[in-house]
């Protein structure tokens, strides 16, 4: 899993079936410092809870396609969850 915040939103009026009804959000991975880290991506929001400058943690590659029993979608990025508090000993 990997940590993002969500910087934006977007609309796609026309999209794959297995789409309906999910929210799409524009995602800047961080690394371990929370500071951005590459390119920001598009991931799939399945269950639309994520809000503007959330922390979020999400999934890609092959694990991002399935992430309920029986439901497979074509996306590279899939958002599992919100970070409610993040703690770390990590010295800088």
């Amino acid at each position: 899993m990997n940590l993002a915040n969500v910087i934006g939103s977007l609309w796609a009026t026309q999209k794959h079936h297995s789409f309906t009804g999910m929210k799409f959000c524009i995602i800047q991975p961080m690394d371990q410092n929370r500071k951005p880290f590459g390119n920001p991506l598009i991931a799939v929001d399945p269950e639309n809870r994520c809000g503007l400058n959330e922390t979020i943690f999400y999934v890609d590659g092959g694990d991002a396609m399935v992430v309920r029993e029986g439901h497979a979608m074509p996306s590279d990025a899939t958002i599992v969850g919100i970070v409610d508090a993040l703690s770390t000993d990590h010295k800088s």
